[in-house]
C-alpha cells in the first residue's frame, strides 16, 4: 500500500493493550494470538488482577482472561468498569456459558472474545477501538490550539503561493494574529521568494534530528518576516525533500499550532503523505482553482481523492483565485459543476502581484487598498469569525478540548 492511500497517523504508538489474569501459559497464548496481527499495531504489557487497583490511563484496552477463579477476574472487571476514565474492557472466556457470559456484561465488559482468540474477531474489535481513537484525536487537533489552514492545487499557475503568504500577512497586519505559514511545496520553495526571505534554516534542520522535536529546536528552524509572520522554508537543496516524512510534517504541525495562532500551509500541487498529514490536521483545507475547464476537472478528481482517503471532519472549500468578472467560465458554472458554492474570489491583479515582486515589499506596503488586498482580508476575517463561533460553542461544553497554547516569541 503507497504512503498516500494509508494515509498518515495522527498518534504512531499503536494500541496499549493489557493482559490481566490467567496462568503464564494462557497469557502467552492470548500474546502469541495478539502478536500474529498485522493491523492494528499493538503494545501488550501483562499484570496479575487486583481489584484494588486504579484503572491506568494511558492504556487503550484492558484484556481480562478468564480462567478458573472467575469471581477474582468478574470483581476486578467491575472495579475496572466503575472508574473514569478507563480503558475499553474485553472479556477472553473458555466457557461459553450463558450464566457466565451475561454475569461478564453485567460487570461492564465492553467486548466477549472467546479462547482459542479468532484472530477475525480480535482483529474486529481491537480496530473499531483504534479508528474511535484516531477520530477523537483528530477532533481534538481540530479543536486545540491554534488554526491549521491548508491551501492546495492539482494544476499550476493559481496563485497558492502567494494567496497563502497573503493570507498569512493579512492575519497579522489586520487581526495582529501570531502567524507561521509552512512551506510543504517542498521542490519549488516559492514562499521564501515571495516573501523576499533568505532563510538560513529549512525544514530540513527539523527532519534530520532523531530526539523528539521540542519548540526550542521550532524555533531556531524559523524565519521571521518583517511584518512578523514566520516562515517554514523548503529544502534549499531538491533532492532533499525526499528525506522530508509525513510523521515529521505530523509532528512540526502539533507543535507548531501550539505555538501560533495560525498556521497556514502552502501545500503546492503535489499531492503526497506528507499534504495529506497537514490536510488531516487542518480546520479548513482550501482548493484553489482559476476560470478554466482544466481547474474544474482537476477540482473534481480532488473532491474525489478526498473522498476515498476518508479523513474524518475534512470538508475542502473552493477558492476561486485571478477571478475576472464577464469571463466565459463564470463563477456561477464553477459552482454549479462542482456542486458546491464558491467560497470566496480572489480578484485577477497582475499589476499589483508584480509591483510586490519587483519592490520585495509586501503587497500591504504597496497596495494595501487594492481589490486584491481587500479580498485577502475578507478571507481572513471570515477565518476569524468561524473561529470565534467555535470557539464560543466550545466554552459552554463540560469538559474543554483546547490544549494549552504556548506563547511564542515575536
Amino acid at each position: 500500500m503507497s504512503a498516500l492511500g494509508k494515509k498518515s497517523e495522527v498518534r504512531n504508538g499503536g494500541l496499549k493493550v493489557q493482559l490481566v489474569g490467567g496462568d503464564g501459559e494462557h497469557r502467552a497464548e492470548v500474546r502469541d494470538a495478539l502478536a500474529a496481527m498485522g493491523d492494528p499495531v499493538l503494545n501488550i504489557l501483562e499484570l496479575e488482577p487486583d481489584p484494588e487497583a486504579a484503572a491506568d490511563a494511558s492504556v487503550d484496552v484492558t484484556m481480562v482472561v478468564f480462567n478458573g477463579d472467575n469471581e477474582l477476574s468478574l470483581n476486578y472487571l467491575s472495579a475496572q468498569a466503575g472508574q473514569e476514565p478507563r480503558p475499553a474492557l474485553f472479556a477472553l472466556l473458555h466457557d461459553r456459558s450463558p450464566d457466565l457470559m451475561k454475569r461478564v456484561l453485567r460487570a461492564g465488559a465492553d467486548e466477549l472474545l472467546f479462547m482459542p482468540l479468532d484472530p477475525g474477531d480480535a482483529t474486529r474489535a481491537l480496530l473499531k477501538i483504534s479508528e474511535t481513537r484516531r477520530r477523537e484525536e483528530v477532533h481534538n487537533v481540530h479543536n486545540g490550539g491554534g488554526t491549521i489552514v491548508s491551501l492546495v492545487s492539482l494544476i499550476g499557475g493559481t496563485g497558492v503561493t502567494s494567496l497563502a503568504a497573503n493570507l498569512a500577512l493579512a492575519l497579522r497586519y489586520a487581526f495582529e494574529k501570531r502567524v507561521a505559514v509552512i512551506d510543504l511545496d517542498l521542490q519549488t520553495g516559492g514562499l521564501s521568494v515571495f516573501l523576499n526571505l533568505e532563510p538560513e534554516r529549512t525544514i530540513m534542520a527539523l527532519a534530520e534530528g532523531t530526539r523528539k522535536l521540542d519548540s526550542i529546536q521550532l524555533e531556531s528552524a524559523l524565519s521571521k518576516h518583517a511584518s512578523g509572520i514566520y516562515l517554514l522554508a523548503a529544502p534549499k537543496r531538491i533532492e532533499d525533500s525526499e528525506l522530508v516524512t509525513d510523521a515529521t510534517v505530523g509532528a512540526i504541525l502539533d507543535l507548531t499550532r501550539q505555538l501560533f495562532d495560525y498556521v497556514i500551509v502552502d501545500c503546492g500541487t503535489h499531492i503526497d503523505a506528507n499534504t495529506v498529514a497537514a490536510w488531516e490536521r487542518s480546520k479548513n483545507l482550501f482548493y484553489v482553482l482559476d476560470q478554466s475547464i482544466g481547474a474544474a476537472r482537476c477540482a473534481w478528481r480532488f473532491v474525489d481523492l478526498v473522498g476515498r482517503l476518508g479523513l474524518p471532519g475534512i470538508e475542502p472549500s473552493f477558492i476561486l483565485s485571478r477571478f475576472v468578472p464577464g469571463h466565459p467560465i463564470s463563477d456561477e458554472q464553477l459552482s454549479h459543476t462542482l456542486a458546491q458554492p464558491i467560497y470566496t474570489r480572489i480578484p485577477r491583479d497582475e499589476k499589483v502581484l508584480e509591483r510586490v515582486q519587483l519592490s520585495a515589499q509586501d503587497l500591504w506596503q504597496v497596495a494595501p487598498n487594492s481589490p486584491l488586498a481587500k479580498s485577502v482580508e475578507d478571507l481572513a476575517r471570515r477565518l476569524e469569525v468561524g473561529n470565534e463561533a467555535t470557539d464560543g460553542n466550545s466554552a459552554n461544553t463540560l469538559v474543554s478540548r483546547l490544549l494549552n497554547v504556548i506563547g511564542a516569541r515575536t
